[in-house]
């Protein structure tokens, strides 16, 4: 099935997997505490291995994956604003008072995620200065919705995207924007501010351009490499 504003790709299958795994998730939750023990413990006992994957960036912006989010973890953080950059994935049940801001963006280095940068940055805003919280997710947490998150460092609080990326990295360490949306960060940071504080450079491992703060990760994969048969050798 197409969705409007989405092209269809091969990894659609793995990302409708993630849609029902979400919806057991949510419905597993939503049993066991209805089900007699809704002391403040055992609730905090149930959603504990939810809450772990959320990354707190800042006072009002949450980063995490379609797994942690259900109506539970969004009354528990009082989150007042979800923005979804998974169009594959199922609306989330919220109540009327929570804004739900819907990304049609696939996880895609040819999708044109640049055009959303502005929007998607202005509306965490909105929601920071009024002393609310806004939750950002996509399937995984790692590419669609962090690229999301830098932009609005960068936009909002002044951040270069070098240091954006890496404020985001310290808080969720698996955080890894394809190298198409990077490239689109460079060019946004060259819109903010008239200059760069990343590059793409070629990468002969991959034989493909990336951000150069990937290139160390690449470098010691073929490092290793190269020991290894080395050692075989010998």
């Amino acid at each position: 099935m197409e969705i409007e504003g989405v092209v269809e790709h091969p990894g659609r299958f793995q990302e409708f997997k993630g849609s029902a795994v979400q919806d057991i998730l949510k419905e597993s939750v939503d049993v066991e505490i209805s089900e007699g023990s809704e002391t403040p413990e055992s609730i905090s006992r149930l959603l504990s291995p939810f809450l772990s994957n959320l990354s707190e960036l800042t006072e009002s912006l949450i980063l995490t994956s379609a797994a942690s989010v259900n109506p539970n973890i969004l009354e528990t953080l009082n989150v007042s604003c979800i923005i979804s950059c998974a169009p594959e994935l199922p609306y989330t049940p919220v109540d009327d008072d929570v804004i739900f801001h819907r990304i049609n963006i696939v996880d895609s280095g040819s999708s044109r995620i640049l055009p959303y940068f502005d929007e998607a940055a202005d509306l965490i805003h909105k929601i920071s200065t009024s002393g609310k919280k806004t939750l950002v997710y996509c399937v995984a947490g790692v590419s669609r919705s962090a690229t999301i998150c830098i932009a609005y460092l960068m936009k909002h609080h002044r951040l270069p995207l070098l240091e954006a990326y890496n404020f985001v990295k310290l808080r969720r360490q698996r955080i890894k924007p394809n190298c198409g949306f990077f490239k689109q960060l460079i060019e946004y940071e060259k819109q903010l501010f008239g200059s760069n504080t990343v590059h793409m450079v070629y990468n002969e491992f991959v034989q493909m351009e990336i951000p150069d703060v990937y290139d160390s990760d690449y470098r010691m994969i073929v490092n290793y490499s190269k020991k290894r048969c080395s050692s075989r050798r010998h």
